[in-house]
């Protein structure tokens, strides 16, 4: 593969841009072997198909990342999950019309419904709708939206999504496998329109004549609705259940999901007794027969239960995650069951994820209360080998033996204590390579590929690492939607503590279009490497900052410089000259 400057979105929630640039003419290795199970299981996304699951109800396969679907009612149309960007949902519609007779220029788009927030989901919205168009979502959306994804957390979750969708190499087929419930991407521009109507718990409606039911099913999210076509004996059901076994938290990183959750949902949606299922992820989303998806919900929720129940058991009996990764294995009819493979989500991993649901990171054990840095434990390893070279032969012989995780941890601790040691490099980048080959599980294959690119300087992701730059590439369309709470979280966490440690600094805060808003005055208080922001604007401010929100959400999110915004007429500050406010803006990074 030829690798270029190009542009590429990062995967966190939303579309981002970043670039990512090769001074090689080629990946190395050229070729990356797949695990035969997942090769499979990837397979079954091609070649991309409209299938039609029951009277008017049909579903994109493969096209993207989800799977979109379309309802005929009659005298409009019905899109649910409507794609990953504007893109990806014009090849969906063009799918569409092909398939249907032009069925989008003879019917109108009534309305679209989003089953949960994720990016996948939403950003193709613009593509289907018109002006007329209703824009369905649970009343949830919006906060989770912000509060998961476009947040404090936003780098370090959209640094994550990059590298666990393989987005660093998805246009390769030589590297790229899927991911796990999806074998294609089409980023681009997102066509995300906010909901025009929410759902808290259920809305029975009817839409261009077709009865819709939609329910609360929280599980992967917060926000996620079920859709139930009663008269049609339809569900289109997402985040709770999936072709492969789930997982309870992503290794992209996620805000933490209640397991239970998963249960009670996946509970709900079996008690319909649908005759026909949609999946809006999954290589095969189309499920015919009441038994058939009556099986397949009971021992997706078995199967989530069994591990919760036993890792909560065995937590009491005194077990740490990892003790109890070694005694808790699934019963053999659920080890076997062909939608419970660990594609996606990883038996060991989700108990972690449910002990630290309930524990936090403390196992219990003496051994875990005093946490060590990856240093310490290089320091650690070093000396138990007799020194940095010794562990370097332990490395190679661990991977000559098979043993590929152990390479790879003892090659980085040589890598921690000597950055230059090639033979160590050499280990472990062979070990990422092989684990990569072997494994059925498609973030981890994604994980380990993007940090072996990225470590072998094969690619470069700029935003990695420099939070100011990700906030500042967030879509325009989002940031009139950004909440000001949650904007100036985001502020916290940039602050530079270490240039204000004995800094105390009062700042008011008035934003002129915001008088009939909750609140339109803030204080700003630096106080020894914090920020505290109230509403109101103190007495005793040190200056004060006058200006529009648009404008102070741009500035906080590095979109404008501060210096221009004031050359420019957008800000105004009293008490104090322009240096003063320059000053205060520098202190966050």
């Amino acid at each position: 593969m030829k690798v270029s400057t190009h542009l590429i979105l990062l995967f966190a929630a939303f579309v981002c841009m970043v670039c990512i640039s090769s001074s090689a003419t080629a990946f190395e290795p050229e070729k990356v072997g797949v695990n035969p199970e997942l090769e499979d299981f990837t397979a079954g996304f091609f070649p991309p198909k409209i299938l039609n699951v029951t009277d008017g109800v049909y579903v994109a396969r493969g096209y993207n990342r989800d799977n979109p679907v379309l309802i005929e009612g009659t005298d409009g149309l019905i899109v649910i999950d409507p794609g990953e960007s504007i893109p990806a949902a014009e090849i969906v519609k063009e799918a569409y019309n092909k398939k249907l007779n032009n069925i989008f220029e003879t019917k109108p788009v009534k309305a679209i419904i989003y089953t949960h927030h994720h990016d996948c989901h939403i950003h193709g919205a613009s593509v289907f709708a018109n002006n007329d168009t209703e824009i369905i979502a649970h009343e949830n959306l919006n906060l989770t939206l912000y509060s998961d994804w476009f947040g404090q957390v936003y780098p370090s979750r959209a640094d994550g999504g990059v590298k666990m969708s393989g987005s660093l190499f998805a246009n390769d087929p030589d590297w790229f496998a899927g991911g796990g419930l999806f074998a294609t991407q089409i980023r681009g521009p997102s066509g995300y329109l906010p909901p025009t109507k929410t759902v808290k718990d259920k809305l029975e409606t009817n839409i261009a004549g077709v009865s819709i039911t939609l329910l609360s099913v929280p599980g992967e999210t917060r926000d996620v609705l079920v859709v139930w076509l009663p008269e049609k004996d339809t569900m289109v059901q997402i985040a709770n259940y999936y072709q492969a076994f789930p997982a309870i938290t992503t290794i992209r990183g996620a805000f933490p999901r209640n397991p239970l959750d998963y249960i009670d949902s996946i509970d709900v949606c079996r008690s319909l007794e649908p005759e026909y299922l949609v999946l809006p992820h999954g290589p095969q989303p189309v499920v015919v027969g009441e038994e058939n998806i009556s099986r397949m919900f009971t021992n997706g929720r078995d199967a989530i239960q069994f591990v919760h129940d036993q890792t909560v058991q065995n937590m009491n009996k005194g077990l740490t995650p990892g003790e109890i990764m070694d005694v808790v294995k699934l019963p053999p009819h659920l080890a076997s069951d062909p939608n419970l493979q660990e594609y996606y989500g990883q038996v060991d991993r989700d108990i972690y994820e449910i002990f630290w649901w309930y524990r936090g990171f403390y196992s219990g054990k003496a051994r875990d209360m005093f946490p060590q840095s990856p240093a310490e434990e290089a320091e650690m390893a070093a000396e138990l080998a007799g020194g940095v070279d010794e562990l370097t032969d332990k490395a190679r012989n661990a991977l000559d033996e098979g043993n590929l995780e152990w390479a790879l941890v003892l090659a980085d601790d040589v890598l921690l204590l000597n950055p230059e040691n090639a033979e160590a490099r050499k280990i472990k980048n062979s070990a990422m390579i092989s684990i990569a080959e072997n494994t059925p599980n498609a973030q981890t294959r994604n994980y380990i590929l993007s940090e072996y690119l990225l470590e072998t300087k094969q690619v470069t992701l700029p935003t990695s690492g420099n939070p100011k730059l990700t906030f500042a590439t967030m879509e325009e369309r989002f940031v009139p939607l950004l909440p000001m709470d949650t904007l100036h979280r985001i502020m916290a966490v940039s602050l530079d503590a270490s240039e204000c440690l004995d800094k105390e600094i009062t700042v008011g805060l008035q934003l002129t279009d915001m008088k009939n808003a909750k609140s339109s005055d803030y204080a700003l208080y630096v106080r020894k490497g914090i920020v505290e922001i109230q509403p109101e604007v103190p007495e005793d401010a040190d200056f004060t900052i006058t200006t529009s929100s648009m404008v102070w959400k741009n500035m906080v999110l590095g979109k404008l410089d501060p210096q221009k915004a004031v050359s420019d007429g957008k800000v105004n500050i009293s008490g104090a000259d322009s240096k003063a406010f320059y000053e205060f803006m520098a202190l966050f990074e």
